[in-house]
């Protein structure tokens, strides 16, 4: 089992392994030399965190290879039951319900009418396919409820769950007003009412979307204005025991917001939260249309990203605080520690015969780390970091200078705890995964000016960081340049079947020819791989790469769908994930320059 020894011994150990690796055992058998300690080793690095998945023992490395050919035909049904799991948690994700909680006192009637008018339209946009006739809808069913509230005092306007046709009948009889003598209104009482709705567990995806103009009752979520009941709500309820309760039943909250008095209640809320709550401007009321649009879809891409944790035994999170805030580097201790990178594989058909990758000589490292991340993913945490490692250089009177760099990187660390989750095997298999993703998209390239195209698109180097505790204990992390700060991240693909809508692409300002690149990259590994494997999971930002001067596609953080199921764990779905990207999938103008068209999925 791999340890920080095996970093620091990768300056001379680079020998390549002797055994190549196909998707049957009975093959695998055939493969490995039964000398070949460092074979099984090698293996023994994917199956062991299968293994720790599911809560079971891998023990030593196997020393003979029947014992070897049986974890591997174990680890391999244990994938597939995971996949089969994780499919069913997906297409749930794809159920969704929404729920409309809305302040309907007299100056809201506008966005009343607005809801009314555009949720067949909404409703449409979501369940329909897109605009490729094979592109997958968000969607798959869909139910929606309205909780209207006034003041203290007033009765709530309820619609439980039901179809548009009713919601647009109940919105036309609502009468506003109401607002009870002072500013604020009842929050408190209109999301209690709306988390007793008879939210469904066959609904993998659960939104309540708020719209109100001023805040609740309480001075520790306003900004002083004029309110009745200062002290809080008078029935004792308070925003960490709701969102307490939203969290417990699993249902994402997004805000529409109209003016800037909420910002202290939406900011107390993100406190409770423990995540930050997406504010949608809906000022002006045509924006309500759109904004309820990103919001289900958000929290329908996000239920289906962290149905990947699917199955398996229950892993628990890091206890962490978001920021997004850029630390003060000066007040933060420099951390010593280890970069360690990999070359590039020779071949495809060295990734397909699993021939292990080359370490690049370890280097030494010194970064500063923020105490807080700044974002998380359904299996990271993100912190802002800075590379202020010295290095020296020889000026031109070959005098030795010491210099510092002063770089901006991000750290990814994973966020579950547990056994095997902070081991270097798991960073290092991350860190393979995008090395063997940025050697494909460099094949592309080629490929593609073969062809007479010139476009760009890479990946992120990334780099295994292994530090030592105070307490002596290690800490492992990948680590990536950061993005800069106007560039705009866009996610492009998942390893799903979602893929960026052509009208979210185009209010994002992305142009369809990038968007078209990054899905014919996908379709081109398929091909180049002779169906072995599929990078998918894309996203990144489109900006001038490397000082070219050319505009590009910079991406990170890939998945790979691979026959071999005990590969790029967690995020690879087999051949099921490379069928449903086909299945939502049409040609575009890239992969019939290559010549792809003919080459998809076998059903």
């Amino acid at each position: 089992m791999d340890s920080d020894d095996s970093i620091e011994k990768a300056s001379t150990t680079q020998e390549v392994s002797e055994f190549t690796h196909e998707n049957k055992s009975s093959s695998l058998k055939k493969k490995v030399p039964s000398s070949d300690a460092r074979a099984y080793r090698e293996i023994g690095k994917r199956l062991r965190p299968i293994f720790d998945d599911e809560g079971l023992d891998y023990g030593e490395d196997p020393a003979d290879e029947d014992t070897l050919v049986s974890k591997f035909e174990l680890a391999t049904k244990l994938r597939k039951k995971r996949i089969e799991e994780v499919f069913q948690c997906i297409r749930r994700a794809r159920n969704v319900q929404l729920c409309f909680l809305v302040d309907v006192t007299g100056s809201m009637q506008p966005r009343i009418d607005d809801v009314r008018k555009s949720i067949d339209t909404l409703i449409k946009r979501l369940t329909d396919n897109g605009p490729y006739s094979k592109t997958q809808s968000i969607a798959q069913s869909m139910e929606v409820a309205f909780v209207g509230y006034r003041d203290i005092g007033y009765n709530n306007e309820v619609l439980p769950f039901t179809n548009a046709e009713q919601l647009k009948g109940f919105l036309s009889g609502i009468v506003t007003g109401g607002g009870g003598g002072d500013v604020t209104e009842d929050v408190f009482g209109g999301l209690d009412t709306a988390l007793n709705l008879a939210w469904s567990d066959e609904c993998g995806t659960k939104v309540i979307f708020h719209i109100c103009d001023f805040p609740g009752h309480g001075d520790d979520i306003n900004s002083g204005v004029r309110d009745n009941y200062p002290a809080g709500d008078p029935k004792g309820r308070t925003c960490k025991e709701l969102f307490s309760r939203l969290r417990t039943k699993e249902i994402q909250y997004h805000f529409g917001k109209i003016h800037s008095y909420t910002d202290i209640m939406i900011k107390k809320f993100s406190e409770v939260y423990g995540d930050y709550i997406v504010e949608f401007d809906v000022m002006n009321v045509d924006k309500i249309l759109e904004a309820v649009f990103n919001a289900v879809s958000i929290s329908v891409a996000a239920n289906v990203a962290a149905s990947q944790r699917t199955g398996g035994i229950i892993r628990k999170p890091r206890d962490f605080t978001l920021d997004k805030a850029m630390p003060d580097w000066a007040s933060l201790k420099e951390l010593n520690g280890r970069f360690v990178s990999y070359e590039f594989p020779k071949s495809i058909q060295d990734i397909k015969g699993n021939v292990k990758l080359e370490w690049n000589k370890p280097k030494n490292a010194t970064v500063k780390i923020a105490t807080n991340p700044f974002g998380r993913g359904a299996e990271r945490l993100a912190y802002y970091g800075k590379d202020v490692t010295t290095y020296v250089v020889m000026d031109e009177l070959k005098n030795k200078k010491v210099l510092t760099k002063n770089e901006d990187i991000v750290l990814k660390e994973n966020l579950h705890t547990g056994k095997g989750m902070n081991s270097v095997v798991r960073y290092q298999l991350s860190n393979q995964m995008q090395t063997i993703a940025s050697f494909l998209a460099q094949k592309f390239m080629k490929n593609l000016k073969e062809v007479g195209i010139n476009q760009t698109i890479k990946f992120l180097k990334i780099r295994t960081l292994s530090l030592i505790n105070e307490d002596a204990s290690k800490r492992y992390m990948s680590c990536e340049r950061l993005f800069a700060a106007d560039a705009k991240f866009v996610r492009f693909t998942n390893n799903a079947g979602y893929r960026i809508l052509e009208e979210q692409a185009l209010a994002k300002g992305v142009s369809l020819e990038y968007v078209q690149l990054v899905i014919s990259f996908s379709h081109w590994t398929y091909k180049a791989s002779n169906r072995f494997l599929m990078v998918v999971d894309l996203e990144g930002i489109i900006a001038k790469i490397d000082g070219e001067g050319k505009t590009g596609v910079l991406l990170t953080d890939p998945a790979i769908h691979c026959t071999d199921l005990t590969r790029y764990l967690p995020m690879n779905h087999g051949p099921r994930g490379m069928q449903n990207f086909f299945e939502n999938h049409d040609c575009n103008q890239f992969c019939k320059a290559l010549g792809l068209e003919d080459f998809v999925s076998k059903r």
